[in-house]
């Protein structure tokens, strides 16, 4: 399931601790803030936003006035195609005094807090008593999904050795390389370029891609670094746990959470570490 937190970055701490309270869950949940986009450095935010509202199930407008007043026309639009989905649930969060009542896809939704009051209005016991109701009421839609999943299973097959390979589309020779490198050593790889096929969803294709894959390697480079589709597979896989080898192709910074896995540097085409990136890959089986 995938729950998206839109917000003005004047909320940002209050969301962070919203989406930790989410993630406790410790169930099939992908949640993804404003503040994710933003720190994703996407060039177009309002398309990566709409495009993350339109994949997601449950949609989490945090109200504010600000968040009213900067909406633009085809967020808007958005938001009416989104309450009239019978497959994705709106929760808005009332957060201080919007003039929202105009808005008939907020007043259709089921908002929090439920007493015609804002959530600053509360006091710290009952802005968590909020929090706690809107987290049971995502546990609750969780638990009829998954019973749900048990009568009709999805039949998807399970590759023990599979490894994701993210690259974009410039680096697309050094991927294959690399892929070759790999299967020599009887490592498989999924790679989006040679899989997907025209009128397939790429999103859910790859969401599948990646949840069967015990690692994902993220390959690096400046145009990698713009590209929202590479930012996209390689958050993915942290926000389900799966490994990730960022692999520096050609220099370029890196977004704040891949810096804290260190990089194998392939910047130098004669000295490429893949023995070692093979010798690593093998590890995650024993």
């Amino acid at each position: 399931m995938r729950i998206f937190i839109d917000h003005f970055p004047d909320q940002d701490y209050f969301v962070s601790n919203l989406a930790r309270q989410i993630r406790k869950l410790n169930r099939e949940v992908i949640v993804t803030t404003f503040l994710d986009i933003r720190e994703s450095g996407a060039n177009s935010e309002d398309k990566v936003e709409i495009e993350t509202m339109r994949k997601s199930d449950i949609f989490i407008p945090i109200i504010t006035s600000q968040y009213l007043l900067n909406s633009s026309e085809d967020m808007e639009e958005e938001y009416y195609i989104l309450s009239d989905d019978e497959n994705k649930t709106i929760f808005p969060i009332i957060y201080n005094d919007a003039n929202w009542s105009s808005k008939n896809w907020i007043v259709k939704s089921k908002t929090f807090p439920s007493n015609n009051k804002t959530f600053l209005e509360l006091n710290k016991n009952e802005q968590a008593k909020v929090i706690n109701d809107l987290v049971r009421t995502i546990e609750n839609i969780l638990s009829k999904e998954e019973k749900q999943e048990l009568q009709t299973p999805k039949k998807i097959k399970k590759l023990k050795n599979q490894i994701f390979i993210s690259h974009c589309h410039s680096d697309a020779d050094f991927a294959e390389l690399l892929k070759l490198h790999l299967e020599k050593n009887n490592i498989d790889c999924w790679m989006d370029n040679e899989r997907l096929k025209i009128g397939q969803d790429w999103r859910e294709e790859i969401d599948i891609g990646i949840s069967n894959s015990k690692a994902v390697i993220a390959i690096m480079s400046p145009e990698a670094r713009k590209s929202e589709y590479v930012t996209y597979e390689w958050a993915f896989a942290w926000g389900k746990g799966i490994k990730i080898f960022p692999i520096m192709l050609n220099q370029t910074s890196l977004h704040p959470r891949l810096e804290s896995l260190q990089y194998m540097d392939f910047t130098n085409r004669v000295t490429r570490p893949y023995k070692e990136l093979v010798t690593r890959i093998i590890e995650l089986n024993n």
